[in-house]
């Protein structure tokens, strides 16, 4: 009986936790311009990226799971840390992400700077979203290719 009693109190204990390190991970990433809409949940292990002018925008009720990395910047173009490819100190390369309503973003993805992701959107784990996706898609693949509508996958767990 009090092993089970101190069961719940440790689990209870362990829930207020998580609701408290989830609300400040958001305010976090909200404080340094990140917008995030209501009941989005942002994995621990989820990276956001924070360098300006890139701006990142996730809509409500969005899933981003373990380890999605969503960039807003790029160094592709700036030829390693000695910039051997900058024109004038210009190598790095800026786009902002929009992420809609009701998208799940699925483990290791990748969001590529400039993407927009639509709503009712699902990102299948490993993707490598590097162009836009439209409403009501299910994407898959490296690089994302579209492989299905979310109404469908909806229907078959109705």
């Amino acid at each position: 009986m009090i092993f089970k009693f101190i069961i719940k109190i440790f689990g209870r204990i362990i829930g207020l936790y998580a609701r408290i390190r989830d609300y400040l991970y958001k305010q976090y990433y909200r404080a340094n311009g990140i917008e995030i809409g209501k009941s989005t949940y942002l994995s621990p292990k989820a990276y956001i990226d924070l360098h300006k002018p890139g701006k990142i925008n996730i809509g409500e009720n969005c899933y981003i799971t373990r380890n999605v990395v969503i960039l807003c910047h790029t160094d592709t173009h700036k030829g390693g840390p000695l910039g051997i490819w900058e024109k004038d100190g210009e190598g790095r390369e800026f786009g902002s992400v929009t992420i809609g309503d009701n998208v799940f973003i699925g483990v290791n993805s990748v969001v590529m700077p400039g993407v927009s992701i639509g709503n009712n959107v699902i990102i299948g784990a490993l993707t490598l979203v590097n162009m836009d996706i439209p409403n009501g898609k299910i994407v898959a693949g490296v690089p994302a290719k579209i492989v299905g509508l979310t109404e469908n996958h909806i229907k078959d767990f109705l």
